[in-house]
C-alpha cells in the first residue's frame, strides 16, 4: 500500500471537514452551478479529445496509486531473482520455469519465457527493452490525461464565472439577489482551481513517479535474468541488483 497516497487523501478530507467545522469553508461555497460546468465540462472535453480506452485506464489506475507500493516491490524482487539465480545454477537455465508468474504483475514469467524460448541474450535483451519501453509510453499517456484535466478545469470554472456574471447582470435591477449572484459566479473558478491542482495535477505527478519506479523494476528484473543467462554467481547478481536500490 502506498501509504503516501493514503495519507495525503485521509489530509485532505481533514482539511475540508475541519474548514467546515470552523466556518472557514461556509455553505455559500457549494452549488450545482459551478460542479455542473467544471466537472461536466471536463468530462465532455476528456471524451472528445481522448481514446475511451486510456480514460477507463485512468480511472483504473487509481486503484493501484493507492494500494501498490512499488518501492516496495523493489526490495523484495532482489531476493527472489538471487534465488532464481541459485536456481539456476544447481538445475541450469530450465528452473526459469518455476519461477514466481505473479511477480511483477507477471513480467519475471514473460522475462523468463523469453530467456527460455529464445536462449539468445541479445535477442531477450531486445524485445524485453522493447516491452518495457511500450508499457512506460502507455502510462506516459494516462498521466497525460490528469495533465489535460488539470489544464482544462480552471478554464471552463472560468467559464462558469462567465455565465454567472451574465446572471448578474440580468439582475443589476434587484440588488437583494446580486450578492448570491456574483457569489455563484465566482464559486465556479473555485472549483476549478480546486480539482485541477488538488486532483488532477497531484494524480498525475504520482503517475510520473510510477513510471520511473515500474521502469526501475523492470529493468531490474530483466538485469537479474540476462545475468543468469551468462552463467553469473548468484554473488555476482546480487551485488548487480544492489545498485537498483540505491536512491540518489
Amino acid at each position: 500500500m502506498d501509504f503516501g497516497t493514503v495519507f495525503g487523501v485521509i489530509a485532505f478530507v481533514a482539511l475540508i471537514f475541519t474548514g467546515i467545522a470552523t466556518n472557514q469553508i461556509t455553505s455559500s461555497l457549494f452549488n450545482m452551478h459551478g460542479v455542473f460546468v467544471v466537472l461536466g465540462g471536463v468530462s465532455v472535453a476528456m471524451l472528445l479529445s481522448s481514446p475511451l480506452d486510456y480514460l477507463v485506464k485512468a480511472v483504473t489506475e487509481l486503484k493501484s496509486l493507492m494500494l501498490d507500493d512499488e518501492a516496495a516491490h523493489l526490495k523484495k524482487t532482489l531476493p527472489v531473482l538471487v534465488a532464481v539465480a541459485e536456481q539456476c545454477r544447481m538445475k541450469g537455465l530450465s528452473a526459469l520455469k518455476d519461477v514466481d508468474r505473479k511477480l511483477a504483475d507477471g513480467f519475471l514469467g514473460r522475462v523468463s519465457d523469453a530467456a527460455l524460448d529464445s536462449n539468445d541474450y541479445k535477442f531477450t535483451k531486445q524485445v524485453i527493452e522493447q516491452e518495457i519501453n511500450q508499457a512506460a509510453d502507455e502510462m506516459n499517456e494516462i498521466a497525460n490525461v490528469y495533465r489535460t484535466m488539470g489544464l482544462l478545469a480552471p478554464m471552463f470554472g472560468l467559464l462558469g464565472t462567465l455565465i454567472g456574471i451574465i446572471s448578474v447582470l440580468k439582475q443589476l435591477s434587484d440588488p437583494e439577489s446580486v450578492g448570491p449572484a456574483m457569489g455563484v459566479a465566482i464559486t465556479s473558478a473555485f472549483y476549478g482551481i480546486l480539482f485541477a491542482n488538488m486532483v488532477c495535477v497531484p494524480i498525475s505527478c504520482k503517475i510520473r513517479a510510477r513510471i520511473w519506479l515500474r521502469v526501475k523494476l523492470k529493468s531490474m528484473i530483466l538485469e537479474g535474468v540476462l545475468e543468469i543467462m551468462k552463467g553469473s554467481m548468484p554473488i555476482v547478481v546480487e551485488r548487480r541488483l544492489q545498485a537498483f536500490l540505491i536512491y540518489k
